[in-house]
Formats: structure tokens, C-alpha cells, sequence
């Protein structure tokens, strides 16, 4: 779709308003601010991905229920698969989070996920996918997959690829998981924006929540507390931890939280440094997250209750993972 074709679309009030290209994210999603003065918009075009476009009015119609911070939607074409939002200006959070007060933003951020947990109950008719097993073990393959092809220049053994997976499941079963939580999935910093005008948690605005799963609500705290693109002072992350488990009602179960909250991140950041792989093909820009996220993996790694796992990357990959 180009700026003649979404003209042809938008309604008459939209007639006047100038049409400029949004930079993308790793999706197909094409973006479009739409700008008359000082009022902006985004047309985001979901037309090469339809199941996304389904999804996210799904999951906009749960949290428009919630007192949280998303887009106002002002157009939806079903046909089209494209929609009008309201465009949350330019304070996102990865552009911001090291001169503001770190803290602060976070703990607004934080104060959304709180409602997320206390609020957002299970429920099988907002159909929504359940985490599970197969899901995880798919997520984590990509570092077996792409990541170990580019660091060692060649294919990973069947025995280290088993011992791999076996050392991720016997991890795995270890735990008695809850995945009745409603998880954002993407609670990046690039997804939230600081919007100063607003009270509370809502100075938090928060996009891309059309991937939204019931799982366990750790997950959102480290997307956001471990962020795998920016690195930023994480002084305040036991204390935000603490907050969060207070709020919650889960201070007493804090150790099986944080043992959770360790585990999985481990596992998201493996999956990212073999996603980064896959997606410098089409941007080489992406190689600049690496170094982040195995920082972000080795911290989570060198906590003792993470022992086992540490020492089967480094069998795997000594030159990387080994002290």
C-alpha cells in the first residue's frame, strides 16, 4: 500500500492531513503517521499479516476493559486490515530510558503489569494461546539453529543439540508452572512510551500486545527489567522485583518467582541471540544486539540455582560461555 492508496481509504476527515513512512519494526506491519498540526496519527497497514491484524483488535478489546494506556482506535478497515490509532509521540522508552529517571518510568511500566496480574483474569473465551512445552522448546531452538551456525561456522552435533534440549527439560520440569497469567509477551522498552501529561500508570502507553498469551506473569517483568537491545543501570531491578511481588500478593512465594523470572529470561535471551541472527539477514543493524543480550544471559546464567544450565552452554560453546 502506498500514500495514493491509503488517501483512497481514509475517511473525508483525514483529506488534509500529511502521509509520512514510519520506520519498521521486524514485522511485515507497514507503519504511516498521518499529520495535520499538531494532531498525529498511525495507519498501520497488516495487510501481508492478517492473523496479526485479528489479533490485535482481539487483544485491544481485553485491555480496552483495563485501565492501562493503549491506542485509541479512530479507524478500522476489516477488509483492508488496517487501522487508525492514536499515535503516542516520540518519548519511547529505549530512546529515553537513560536520561530520565530510570526508576520512575519503570516503576510506571510496572504499575500496568500490576493490573495485568491482579486484574486480567483467566478466561478460555478471550482465546488467547496457552504457553506451553512445544512452544518453549521452539523458541529456544533458534539458538541451536542460527546462533551456533554463525559463531562456530558449522553445524551444530546431534549429540550437543541433544545435550542441549534434554539440559533445557530437565530444567523445565524442575518447576510447577501457572500459565493462567496474562502475558503482553513484547513488554520491551521499544513497545512502551513515557507520556508525561497523564497520572499514574498511564503514563506508560503500551503497543504490539497483539502476540498476548496466558503464561506466567515473570515474563513481562524481565522483557522490560532485561531488556535485550538497551542496557541501562539495573541498580533498582531487586527492588522493582520486591515491589512487584508486594503488589501482587506473591511476596511470600518471592523465591519461586525470582527462580522463574531467572530461568526464563535465560530463555528468551537465547532464543533472541539466535533470532538477531535470523533477522540480520534482512538488517545487519540487528548484530548490534549480541552483546546486550548474552550479558543479559550470562547474568541470569552465573545465579546459582542456574549451575546446571551454565555449564552445558559452556560445553557447547566454551569460548563464549567460559570464565
Amino acid at each position: 500500500m502506498n500514500k495514493k492508496d491509503i488517501k483512497n481509504i481514509l475517511p473525508p476527515a483525514f483529506d488534509e492531513y500529511q502521509i509520512n513512512t514510519v520506520e519498521q519494526d521486524a514485522s511485515n506491519r507497514k507503519y504511516y503517521r498521518i499529520k495535520k498540526g499538531k494532531n498525529n496519527y498511525l495507519l498501520v497497514d497488516s495487510s501481508d499479516e492478517p492473523q496479526q491484524y485479528k489479533n490485535f483488535i482481539k487483544v485491544h478489546n481485553i485491555l480496552s476493559q483495563y485501565r492501562v494506556s493503549i491506542p485509541k482506535i479512530y479507524y478500522i478497515d476489516d477488509y483492508l486490515k488496517t487501522v487508525v490509532i492514536e499515535d503516542f509521540g516520540k518519548l519511547r522508552y529505549d530512546k529515553i530510558i537513560n536520561k530520565e529517571n530510570t526508576k520512575k518510568i519503570l516503576k510506571f511500566a510496572i504499575d500496568s503489569l500490576i493490573i495485568f496480574k491482579n486484574q486480567i483474569s483467566f478466561k478460555k473465551n478471550y482465546f488467547l494461546p496457552i504457553y506451553n512445552y512445544n512452544t518453549f522448546k521452539k523458541e529456544i531452538s533458534e539458538f541451536v539453529d542460527d546462533y551456533y551456525y554463525y559463531h562456530s561456522k558449522k553445524n551444530i552435533k546431534l549429540s550437543r543439540r541433544s545435550l542441549f534440549f534434554n539440559t533445557w527439560k530437565q530444567q523445565y520440569n524442575k518447576f510447577s508452572f501457572n500459565f493462567d497469567s496474562f502475558v503482553h509477551k513484547d513488554f520491551n522498552l521499544n513497545n512502551l512510551f513515557y507520556l508525561p501529561k497523564r497520572t499514574s500508570n498511564l503514563k506508560c502507553g503500551i503497543i504490539d500486545f497483539q502476540d498476548s498469551f496466558w503464561g506466567e506473569d515473570c515474563w513481562d517483568l524481565f522483557s522490560i527489567l532485561e531488556d535485550s537491545r538497551v542496557f541501562f543501570d539495573d541498580k533498582f531491578n531487586e527492588e522493582l522485583i520486591e515491589y512487584y511481588c508486594t503488589k501482587t500478593f506473591q511476596i511470600k512465594k518471592k523465591k519461586d518467582f525470582t527462580e522463574k523470572y531467572d530461568f526464563f529470561n535465560c530463555a528468551r535471551q537465547t532464543r533472541l541471540m539466535g533470532r538477531w541472527i535470523k533477522l540480520h539477514k534482512k538488517n545487519k543493524s540487528y548484530l548490534k544486539y549480541l552483546k546486550i543480550t548474552k550479558k543479559r544471559l550470562l547474568k541470569s546464567l552465573n545465579k546459582p540455582h542456574m549451575t546446571t544450565l551454565l555449564k552445558m552452554y559452556i560445553k557447547l560453546l566454551p569460548d563464549e560461555f567460559e570464565n
